[in-house]
């Protein structure tokens, strides 16, 4: 199983150390230690990560929480903020961009479930079920939950570290790898055509190697080597 990665901001030497080898311990990966908010906005404009550790207060101008609230914008990477002084909690807990505040001194059990819940929690792609069919997904785009029905998905087209979700009406842009978006959706209704399509069944208006005519849309998709015996295999010939 995938080690969850994680990024921790700490400015001090010790604690970082510590930290870091608690977080070993427990069964996850710290990517790398960063002493700064600023730096580690700079370096996940370079590098993806699960989640983000980092201190509430710090002795820059730019402290936990707005960093927090700059890293959710651009990147969409879950964020917990480490509080050493009780009396700013509730304050700060109101006003907060990230999902989570723990304070301090840590507890192994507390901090290795809320890492795992706030990752849980900031899916891009939520699946819904009704009578154990799926039925539609949530994505998350432009700052909001968008229900999405399977039956209205034509092809989904990946792009870097996002897929494009093309619907009869809109596409939606969501941070989510093709690993992650296939693995969500029902195998019986999608298949993955190329490293960079996946295709609904019910969308395909004609095949010829090595491509796909997407009905409607009349959008061509791509058929990838790799790929072209499990679509063959999927599909009804007669």
């Amino acid at each position: 199983m995938r080690k969850i990665k994680i990024l921790l901001v700490e400015e001090t030497a010790f604690v970082e150390i510590a930290l870091q080898d608690r977080l070993n311990t427990l069964g996850f990966e710290v990517i790398d230690v960063i002493p700064s908010p600023i730096l580690a906005i700079e370096y996940l404009s370079k590098n993806k990560v699960d989640i983000v550790l980092m201190d509430l207060f710090t002795s820059e101008k730019l402290n936990g929480n707005e960093a927090a609230k700059s890293i959710s914008n651009q990147y969409s990477t879950p964020v917990i903020l480490l509080n050493g002084d009780d009396k700013y909690n509730i304050q700060q807990i109101e006003s907060s961009e990230a999902k989570l505040i723990m304070s301090k001194p840590l507890k192994d059990n507390e901090l290795a479930f809320n890492i795992k819940a706030a990752i849980n929690n900031n899916k891009s792609v939520t699946i819904s079920n009704s009578n154990n069919q799926k039925q539609y997904i949530f994505v998350k785009s432009d700052y909001r939950l968008n229900k999405i029905r399977l039956s209205d998905i034509f092809y989904i087209e990946a792009s870097k570290d996002y897929v494009s979700i093309h619907t009869t009406d809109n596409s939606y842009t969501v941070h989510v790898t093709m690993k992650d978006i296939e693995q969500a959706l029902p195998m019986n209704q999608f298949v993955r055509t190329h490293r960079s399509y996946i295709v609904n069944i019910d969308k395909i208006f004609s095949i010829k190697y090595p491509e796909i005519l997407i009905e409607q849309k009349m959008k061509i998709v791509q058929i990838g080597g790799l790929y072209r015996k499990k679509l063959m295999q999927i599909i009804d010939v007669l």
